[in-house]
């Protein structure tokens, strides 16, 4: 039986994730979720069907919900999604998803919250290394829970609690996009031109007429060409100051970056 996972990853855990999963589904394949949007692959026909995806600002990633709008699925696959997270069961991620899959006639079989590590240094620091090592070992326990039951074909719900602030801020943030990487700064001294933030982006949003990044109001924060500048050159205003920067431990750099750029 064919299972198809689409991902969304800007530091690497939802790809660890949906790599994992693959390892342990037989037959199972994986596609970027950017990649299928600047491809327009928007045909899906399997047996089981996977979304992997971190949570942004209590939802759904932009691209995510933009692929999900698009996305055609044949017949009545086994339908399952995944969100990455630093805390788990706030937010409105399956609701969203199943909204806008029930407008084509399916539906999500099964939902879960994996928590691993949250990349979002605006608001806090990266949780220290100890701490990782106990989410990854808790989140390997129970993606082998999670493959064994998209194996078995089960039905599995989630807490998705405070429902209704959560998707007040998450609609404030998709209404001010444009003004999201307004906060960006590149600090061209520190610089060496080496072009990975502009491959690391799902949303082709950066340019570099001089070799240095410039922002170009399409953002989706997913925070990918901070984290991968390997001289720490990009900041987000002065909260990232400082703090460090995070790439899940089994996901090289090429592995994020977008054939599309």
């Amino acid at each position: 039986m064919k299972t198809v996972i689409y991902y969304f990853s800007a530091t690497g855990n939802s790809l660890y994730v949906a790599r994992t999963l693959q390892a342990a589904l037989e037959g199972a394949e994986l596609r970027s979720i950017p990649e299928a949007l600047a491809e327009g692959r928007f045909d899906a026909k399997a047996d089981a069907v996977g979304f992997v995806f971190p949570l942004h600002y209590m939802g759904l990633p932009l691209q995510t919900e933009a692929f999900l709008e698009r996305l055609a699925i044949t017949g009545s696959p086994y339908i399952f999604a995944i969100a990455t997270c630093g805390v788990p069961y706030t937010g409105t991620p399956f609701v969203d998803a199943e909204e806008i899959l029930s407008r084509k006639g399916q539906q999500l079989d099964a939902t879960w919250y994996l928590r691993l590590v949250s990349n979002y240094i605006p608001m806090r620091d990266i949780a220290a290394d100890w701490r990782i090592k106990i989410r990854a070992w808790l989140a390997g326990r129970k993606l082998r829970n999670i493959a064994e039951a998209i194996r078995k074909r089960e039905l599995h719900s989630t807490w998705q609690l405070l429902q209704s602030p959560c998707r007040r801020i998450h609609q404030e943030w998709k209404e001010r996009r444009q003004r999201i990487d307004e906060n960006f700064r590149c600090d061209t001294g520190r610089c060496t031109s080496c072009g990975l933030c502009q491959r690391v982006c799902p949303a082709e949003n950066i340019l570099r007429p001089d070799g240095h990044p410039v922002w170009q109001h399409r953002c989706t924060e997913c925070l990918g060409c901070l984290h991968i500048c390997p001289v720490e050159a990009i900041d987000y205003g002065d909260k990232t100051k400082g703090r460090k920067r995070y790439r899940h431990k089994d996901i090289a750099p090429k592995d994020l970056l977008h054939k599309h750029t």
